[in-house]
């Protein structure tokens, strides 16, 4: 069971990642982020598609940034997707979602969310990250 600081973080970082990839991708790229926009990851918490939850990569990234691993429904980042700011073409056609990144950030950070990064991607994977609203900071 995740503690009540971890399930009432502030930012989620929504993750998309091809299939297998390596912790070090993904670790590196959420520092890159957390740094470029001053997020504490103490505050913080993953996101990624639950088709993603059997990557190894993505749960070691997780243990080594000390965050928590949240994996949503495709049907959850779809009902954001219209709050996403980018658009890939060949993710809305896989995922029918224009960015699960972005959509995974939103989702995990509530409903009330705002991105305050849009994805940044790698080779490997993408990262942007969300803040909750807010009203649901009580």
């Amino acid at each position: 069971m995740a503690s009540d600081k971890k399930m009432n973080a502030t930012y989620a970082f929504g993750l998309g990642a091809r299939r297998g990839v390596a912790a070090n991708d993904i670790v590196e790229l959420v520092r890159r982020v957390a740094m470029t926009y001053g997020v504490d990851l103490s505050d913080a918490r993953l996101c990624a598609l639950e088709s993603k939850a059997g990557e190894a990569g993505l749960h070691e990234a997780a243990r080594e940034l000390g965050l928590e691993l949240v994996f949503l429904p495709l049907a959850e980042l779809r009902a954001r997707k219209a709050t996403a700011a980018t658009h890939s073409p060949r993710v809305q056609a896989m995922f029918g979602v224009g960015s699960v990144a972005e959509a995974a950030a939103l989702v995990g950070a509530g409903v009330n969310s705002r991105l305050v990064a849009p994805r940044i991607t790698t080779p490997f994977a993408a990262c942007a990250l969300a803040k909750r609203g807010e009203e649901e900071s009580s």
